[in-house]
């Protein structure tokens, strides 16, 4: 696991890690002017309530009552840790297989290749990597270096399937799957991505336990959601948070601002202090990305306002940890396991190359929404993090303690 030496270094990881939504979730070009705010839709059909796992106590410390129980036994079951791997049946290594990174251009899938490496190298498997910038014809070129390379497994960011239509169709008939994280478009198995590590449904499910913990910490029951509508995974992120406040806190109050990928850590932390200097009674700020919050804090301490809101963001890292350690505003982040989903990519590769499935996961009975099946079933383990469950800030959240001897016990290693 690689640290973040530097307060620097964690935010420049942070920022770049939001240009992996651009590039991993399809953004549109044109977002250089800040969309206005919006009051947040009326109360929507929310999906139905789901059984909660019996005996779940409402976290500690939390101020407003619960106003939904199946909110509260949802987050008190994500407030856990996770110590196994949600896929885990065993798996035969096919020898001598030769495996292909294409590999974008941003920290984030820096992270993701470090655990494809350990874990090709456990496997005895060949890992060839080539980058791309993220654009149309770098990401072309990319395959088809890797088309050139003959592998027997294709892994690779979730780039619009558009951009190497010809290599996928190449991949296709030479029989080669294509393992994805974060596709940003809907996809069916064997339309060429044989594997999707993060779904739509995943993201929708990280908006509903956002909107679930709101309603548990915010005393005034006045909340703000703060959105990147131009990336199609985040807005899926705000779907479901629209959705789940609705059915969770219907008396809450709602705004929602939306707001470009050039704002952050530009424009956004001033807008955050206007927000809390407007409304005293904003108590709670929902992110829809981690790196949206780089600089806020600092704004907020300096405007005598970092004890009015608390907040909770998904999919961050060292920054975000560091904010929730230090009590600096940021109280929670819905955890992903960037390294552990290198080590579950190769997991995935092995099934298929095997003729098998690439292996599912059952879906926590606190997860279970109705006209959603895919909700973590990819293997992908899920947390919501606090500062008690925080054991080094600076380091990445690795999902589940110890998970490199995990998957190679599965694995007969």
């Amino acid at each position: 696991m690689r640290n973040r030496s530097t307060s620097a270094r964690r935010a420049f990881a942070a920022l770049a890690a939001c240009a992996l939504v651009v590039s991993a979730c399809g953004g549109d070009d044109d977002d250089s002017s800040d969309p206005p705010a919006t009051d947040a839709p009326a109360a929507t059909d929310a999906p139905a309530a789901t059984d909660a796992p019996a005996g779940t106590d409402a976290p500690a410390g939390t101020d407003a009552p619960a106003t939904d129980s199946v909110a509260a036994d949802r987050v008190a079951a994500f407030l856990q840790p996770i110590t196994e791997l949600p896929v885990n049946d065993p798996v035969e290594l096919p020898a001598g297989t030769k495996a292909f990174y294409v590999k974008c251009s941003v920290p984030v899938c820096e992270e993701i290749g470090i655990g494809l490496e350990s874990a090709a190298a456990a496997a005895g498997w060949t890992l060839e990597t080539t980058s791309h910038q993220d654009t149309p014809d770098t990401v072309a070129s990319a395959f088809d270096t890797a088309l050139a390379a003959e592998p027997d497994v294709v892994l690779t960011s979730g780039n619009p399937r558009e951009w190497f239509a010809d290599q996928l169709d190449t991949l296709i008939e030479r029989g080669v799957p294509v393992i994805s994280w974060s596709l940003p478009e809907p996809y069916e198995p064997g339309d060429g991505i044989d594997v999707n590590l993060l779904t739509g449904d995943d993201y929708y499910f990280y908006g509903m336990l956002m909107a679930d913990y709101s309603t548990l910490n915010s005393a005034n029951h006045d909340i703000l959601f703060v959105g990147l509508p131009t990336f199609p995974v985040l807005s899926i992120v705000q779907e479901g948070f629209t959705a789940e406040i609705a059915e969770a806190c219907p008396d809450c109050s709602v705004k929602t601002i939306e707001v470009a990928i050039t704002d952050l850590g530009a424009n956004l932390p001033g807008m955050i202090v206007s927000e809390l200097q407007s409304n005293p009674d904003l108590d709670m700020i929902v992110y829809a990305f981690g790196g949206m919050l780089f600089g806020v804090p600092e704004a907020l301490d300096a405007a005598g306002l970092i004890d009015q809101a608390k907040a909770i963001s998904q999919a961050g890292g060292p920054l975000n940890f560091g904010y929730i350690a230090a009590g600096q505003h940021q109280v929670a982040e819905v955890g992903i396991a960037s390294e552990l989903m290198g080590w579950r990519a190769i997991d995935a590769a092995a099934r298929l190359l095997n003729g098998e499935g690439p292996g599912r996961a059952e879906t926590p009975a606190a997860a279970v929404v109705e006209g959603r099946p895919d909700i973590l079933s990819s293997g992908m383990p899920l947390q919501i993090l606090e500062a008690d469950s925080i054991a080094d800030p600076t380091a990445l959240w690795p999902g589940v303690d110890g998970f490199a001897d995990k998957f190679s016990a599965l694995w007969g290693l």
